[in-house]
């Protein structure tokens, strides 16, 4: 009987130091796909608003109009750019607490 209550006690102990591990690692997987996720709509609300943008482009003519174009590209570039650093970054988190 002492033996079993020893055996008990040890598995319960272990459980009780291995739980926060588990807990840690599915919350490290749940940030990244949020991440993932976030990025995902990120680049397809930079895509809508790039072609929103150029549609607004389509009543000018000439130099206004590739200043336009040339304007929404640019704003598409930077909001990329700013979606692809924020994955990188949470990338780089969930790998530092992997």
């Amino acid at each position: 009987m002492k033996k079993t209550a020893t055996l008990l006690a040890g598995a319960v102990a272990a459980l009780t130091f291995a739980m926060p591990a588990f807990a840690a690692d599915d919350a490290a997987k749940a940030a990244m796909k949020a991440a993932d996720d976030q990025y995902a709509m990120t680049k397809k609300q930079a895509k809508a608003n790039e072609e929103s943008a150029e549609a607004q482009c389509g009543p000018l003519s000439g130099a206004a109009k590739s200043q336009c174009k040339k304007d929404a590209e640019a704003t598409y570039k930077k909001a990329m750019a700013d979606a692809d650093a924020q994955h990188e970054k949470a990338k780089a988190d969930y790998k530092a607490k992997k």
